[in-house]
C-alpha cells in the first residue's frame, strides 16, 4: 500500500517514536501528533488514523467516537490501540466506531498487517462508493459475483447461498444462476426440490460450452423462482474433472450470460476454493457462536491473509443455530476483530421446514426475521443496499422497474 499517509495521535513521545517508525520503514508516510485538537482538524487530510494513548478532558474511546461520527471523516478509518489486552476494553473501542483495534503490546509484523488490511478495506469500500448521477438519484456500483464459503461444515453455508440467490432473483428475474460447487457433499438441490439431469461434471467434458454463454445455459436448470443452478457433480469422485481451470473459466463464462453469481463453496479449503476466492468479488463467511466455528474460521482468515485470495471481501454473518447464547456477538466480533454484517436468529422450526420441503426460507416465510435478515445480506453482498431507493426513484420516472426501452 505505498504512499500512503497515516495520522498518529500519541501522548507517549517514546511509543509515538516507535510506531513511527515502525510505519515509516513500511513504506507509509507518518505524522506524530500528542494534541488531540491538531489531530481532529488534520485527519481528513490523511488516508488513516491511529489513536494510542492521549492526555486532556477527552479519551481515547470519545475521540474516536467523534472520528466516526463527523460525516467528513467517514471515508478514513481508525484504528486504536487498547491500553491493555482486556477484552472489554477493546470491545468499548469497537462500539465507539473503531474499524480495527490492536493491543499495545503488538509485533511489529501484526500492526503492518493490520494498517495494510484496513487500508485496503477501506481503498476497496471507495471503488464501490455510491454514484450520485445528475438528478440526484444515488446509484450503488454493484457486484456480481458472491461466494458463500465456512471453514467449518453444518454452519449453514448453503442454506444461506440458496436464500441469497432467491433473495436476489427478486429483483433480477432469470438472470441470477447458483453454482454450486460445494463438491464434497452438495445440498442446493434437495434445499431447492430439484432433481438435475446435468451437472457441472458434464459441463467440463463440453469444451465449448466453458466458453460459450448461451451453451453453458443449457446445463443450468431452472427454478419455479427464475433462479438458474449449476448442480454439483453426484458425488466427490465425480468432481475430479473440475479442476481450478475450469472453475476459473465457468465463472468467467457466467457472468457474460447473467447479472448474478452466486457460488456454494462449501468448506473444502483446496485449489477450487482458491479460483473462487479469486473471482469472487464477495465472499460470505458464516459461522456459530461457538468455539470451534471461531478457531476454524480465525485459522481461515490466517491463511487468506498470508496467501492474499480474499483480502477484505469479507462479510461474516453469524448463524445462531443453538436455541440457548454460547457466545455473543460482540465477544464473536472481537475474537474476529470485524463487525458482523448480519446475524441470523435461532429458529429451529423454520430451517428444518425449510430444508425438508425444499421451499428456501425466502419464499416460504417471506415476513420472517430470517427472510429479512437473509434479503439484507443479499443487498448488502452485493453492493446494493441502496437499490430499492434507487430503483424506486428510477422505476417512478421510467414507469417500471423492469421496464424494456426500445
Amino acid at each position: 500500500m505505498p504512499a500512503s499517509t497515516i495520522l498518529l495521535l500519541e501522548s507517549d513521545a517514546t511509543t509515538g517514536g516507535s510506531i513511527g517508525r515502525i510505519l515509516t520503514e513500511a513504506g507509509y508516510t507518518v505524522t506524530v501528533t500528542a494534541d488531540s485538537d491538531e489531530a481532529f482538524a488534520r485527519a481528513a487530510e490523511h488516508q488513516l488514523i491511529v489513536i494510542g494513548s492521549v492526555t486532556g478532558a477527552k479519551s481515547a474511546v470519545n475521540l474516536c467516537h467523534e472520528f466516526r461520527s463527523t460525516p467528513a471523516m467517514a471515508a478514513v478509518p481508525v484504528m486504536c490501540i487498547s491500553a491493555t489486552e482486556d477484552v472489554e476494553e477493546r470491545i468499548t473501542f469497537l462500539e465507539a466506531g473503531a474499524d480495527d483495534v490492536i493491543g499495545r503490546s503488538f509485533d511489529a509484523r501484526e500492526l503492518e498487517a493490520r494498517v495494510e488490511a484496513l487500508l485496503l478495506r477501506f481503498q476497496r469500500s471507495r471503488d464501490l462508493a455510491p454514484i450520485v448521477t445528475t438528478d440526484g438519484v444515488t446509484m450503488h456500483r454493484a457486484r456480481r459475483t458472491v461466494a458463500v464459503f465456512s471453514p467449518k461444515g453444518g454452519v449453514g453455508t448453503t442454506t444461506i447461498a440458496v436464500n441469497v440467490s432467491i433473495a436476489s432473483v427478486a429483483r433480477r428475474p432469470d438472470k441470477v444462476v447458483l453454482v454450486d460447487l460445494a463438491t464434497q457433499f452438495s445440498g442446493v438441490a434437495t434445499l431447492l426440490n430439484l432433481d438435475p439431469k446435468q451437472t457441472l461434471a458434464d459441463v467440463v467434458r463440453d469444451e465449448p460450452a466453458l466458453r460459450e454463454p448461451e451453451l453453458l445455459r443449457t446445463y443450468a436448470m431452472r427454478h419455479d423462482s427464475g433462479l438458474h443452478v449449476l448442480a454439483a457433480p453426484a458425488g466427490p469422485e465425480a468432481a475430479d474433472g473440475l479442476n481450478p481451470a475450469n472453475v476459473t473459466q465457468i465463472l468467467k463464462t457466467l457472468l457474460d450470460g447473467y447479472d448474478m453469481v452466486v457460488i456454494d463453496a462449501g468448506s473444502n479449503l483446496d485449489e477450487r476454493a482458491l479460483a473462487i476466492f479469486d473471482a469472487a468479488e464477495a465472499v460470505i463467511l458464516p459461522l456459530t457462536p461457538e468455539i470451534a466455528a471461531l478457531k476454524s474460521m480465525h485459522a481461515l482468515l490466517e491463511y487468506l491473509g498470508e496467501s492474499g485470495s480474499v483480502g477484505l471481501k469479507s462479510t461474516f454473518v453469524l448463524n445462531n443455530l443453538f436455541a440457548r447464547d454460547i457466545l455473543r456477538l460482540r465477544d464473536v466480533e472481537s475474537f474476529l476483530g470485524s463487525k458482523v454484517a448480519v446475524e441470523l436468529p435461532y429458529d429451529a422450526f423454520l430451517y428444518l421446514k425449510a430444508a425438508n420441503e425444499g421451499v428456501p426460507i425466502v419464499t416460504g416465510a417471506p415476513r420472517s426475521i430470517p427472510a429479512e435478515r437473509l434479503t439484507r445480506l443479499s443487498t448488502i453482498a452485493f453492493g446494493e443496499e441502496g437499490y430499492t431507493a434507487a430503483a424506486a426513484a428510477a422505476e417512478k420516472k421510467s414507469g417500471g422497474l423492469f421496464r424494456r426501452h426500445k
